[in-house]
């Protein structure tokens, strides 16, 4: 018997529209608007929602007035201020305290990621990547390219597929409009219902109507792959670091935004319902990828099942990459060029 695979729900999957709601005092950066001297604004956060996932060698451009400074801190000095619109390249992937180490031409200092944004420079079928699938793109590049089993050219076609399936099903474009505050789709998730699909809490479990529920990049679904497969997946593709099941799990519950010692990071290690247990490990990248790759290869490219491509893909952006099988080739053959260009 087939299986089904059903896409996310339009509505949680249009490109997100960012708001800021600005108390700043006139002529002053954001971060110095309303601080009384020694204050420090920023502190207390270690992502940017802007920025999240971002990974250096990414170019940035400053949607605010802001500081470049010798620190991740207000409290460290100045190196110059950065006006709205000019560019930058990530130094250093992991953020201090919200801020990123960043080189501004040439100047390399530390400035907070929420008066930056991500500027998209990529490709596909003609149409360019928004800047969150691009970000993600590049994560998969950077971390799942490598993950996978097999030669780089046999790692390359299965993230290339899969990084195709989940950029017209909408998965990198979630954003703020998830029931979860964090724009970091690795902890998507989505049950079918008798009522119709609907996006679910990453710690919610999903077994009404018997339907696909789909998570993570990936967007695998779960009822349809055994706890024993998921698991021996999860221990092969983290053997050289000799992982058990749970040191998986603390994994992917942290590159999804949660931290150790959160209500999210602790259920999710410690969790005794199997179906929450398998659908952490599928959202783990690597994990949700190779179980991917199979299913969407028969469905997509060996029968061309409906819910793949074709006339009634309409809704944004499945009509940009899977309008047809002329538009699914072409564009899993650009994703996978951009793969081959970025990853080790």
């Amino acid at each position: 018997m087939s299986v089904t695979t059903r896409r996310a729900p339009r509505a949680f999957l249009a490109s997100s529209v960012l708001l800021f709601s600005l108390a700043c005092g006139e002529g002053l950066p954001p971060e110095e608007a309303g601080l009384t001297p020694g204050e420090v604004e920023e502190t207390g956060t270690t992502e940017s929602s802007l920025l999240f996932g971002i990974l250096a060698g990414a170019r940035i451009r400053a949607v605010e007035n802001v500081y470049l400074r010798t620190g991740p801190s207000t409290s460290n000095a100045s190196i110059r201020l950065v006006s709205i619109g000019e560019q930058a390249t990530v130094v250093s992937e992991t953020p201090s305290n919200g801020f990123y180490r960043v080189n501004v031409n040439g100047q390399v200092g530390w400035s907070h990621g929420d008066y930056w944004d991500q500027v998209p420079s990529l490709s596909v079928n003609g149409y360019a990547l928004s800047k969150d699938q691009e970000k993600w793109l590049r994560w998969v590049a950077a971390k799942t390219v490598p993950r996978l089993a097999g030669t780089r050219a046999q790692r390359l076609d299965q993230a290339a597929l899969v990084s195709w399936w989940a950029m017209k099903e909408g998965i990198w474009d979630l954003g703020p409009n998830r029931p979860n505050p964090s724009s970091n789709p690795q902890s998507f998730s989505i049950c079918n219902t008798s009522t119709g699909d609907r996006v679910i809490w990453p710690l919610e479990s999903c077994n009404n109507n018997g339907g696909p529920w789909q998570v993570g990049l990936s967007g695998v679904q779960v009822h349809y792959h055994s706890q024993a497969s998921v698991e021996n997946t999860a221990r092969q593709l983290y053997a050289r670091e000799g992982w058990s099941i749970a040191q998986i799990l603390d994994h992917t519950a942290r590159t999804a935004g949660f931290a150790a010692g959160s209500v999210e990071h602790s259920t999710i290690v410690n969790t005794t319902n199997l179906a929450l247990r398998k659908s952490w490990l599928l959202r783990n990248h690597g994990v949700g990828f190779a179980i991917q790759y199979p299913q969407v290869h028969q469905q997509c490219v060996v029968q061309g099942l409906s819910w793949c491509y074709g006339s009634g893909h309409t809704w944004n952006p499945a009509y940009k990459f899977a309008s047809g099988r002329a538009a699914m080739t072409t564009s899993v053959a650009h994703i996978r060029q951009h793969l081959s260009n970025l990853a080790p």
